[in-house]
């Protein structure tokens, strides 16, 4: 992650701290993963506790402004830590991830807090599906559950259509956002169109290259890592 995110180079641009935890081999597979939603093979949720606090107490960064993100099974514990440690992250940020993995579909408790969500998708993604399947959350889902059945009860959205059809076929909308929330918080969703499933370092704000959505610019910004950056930094707790 420290070398495929450029995050390092960008914290020391912009001057914020940046930590690169290790996950500890899954019991299933023996591969290194996350305690995600339904995936409760260690305490991963008091772990992150524990290093936000030891990280408080020697870096002493605003507590405002601590947040989260990951790829694939980061990006679901991404969703796991905005839900459980929301008292302590001001924003996630989802790339390639869902809600949850397994179930048909299972309870996901209320956020303990409000929190803003940052989700970037690949349309093309065949390791976690746009659309879900009946075991795993959609983007749809993912994002419903932050404005409506989590701390978040956001009021405002800018359009109410759908990220997929009634058929799991996935729609024309490239952006969905949610604002008048709860804190201050928003949740925003960004499509890649023709994205995999992976963290692209390339921009994406050109039309006929692939990934690429046209809401992307110099403010958004356009490679995924100072997306998620510009929109940490818009987000802290009150």
């Amino acid at each position: 992650m420290e070398i495929g995110t450029g995050f390092s180079k960008l914290a020391d641009q912009s001057g914020f701290a940046v930590a690169y935890p290790d996950g500890l081999l899954g019991s299933s597979d023996g591969q290194t993963d996350w305690a995600y939603f339904f995936n409760d093979f260690t305490d991963d949720v008091g772990f992150f506790r524990q290093l936000i606090n030891a990280l408080q107490a020697s870096l002493r960064p605003d507590p405002k402004r601590i947040y989260v993100t990951g790829l694939s099974s980061g990006a679901l514990m991404s969703h796991r830590l905005g839900v459980q440690l929301s008292d302590l992250v001001a924003a996630i940020g989802v790339v390639e991830g869902a809600l949850f993995l397994q179930g048909n579909p299972p309870l996901v408790p209320p956020a303990v807090a409000p929190v803003s969500v940052l989700i970037l998708h690949g349309d093309q993604d065949n390791t976690v599906l746009y659309c879900g399947t009946p075991f795993d959350a959609s983007q749809e889902q993912s994002f419903n559950y932050w404005t409506g059945t989590s701390a978040d009860k956001c009021s405002s959205l800018d359009t109410t259509a759908p990220l997929c059809d009634s058929r799991g076929n996935i729609s024309a909308l490239v952006e969905k956002d949610a604002t008048n929330c709860s804190g201050n918080t928003e949740v925003k969703f960004y499509k890649l169109i023709g994205g995999i499933h992976t963290w692209y370092t390339v921009p994406m704000d050109v039309s006929g290259q692939v990934p690429f959505n046209p809401d992307f610019n110099s403010t958004t910004g356009v490679k995924t890592r100072d997306i998620l950056w510009n929109f940490f930094a818009s987000h802290f707790k009150p």
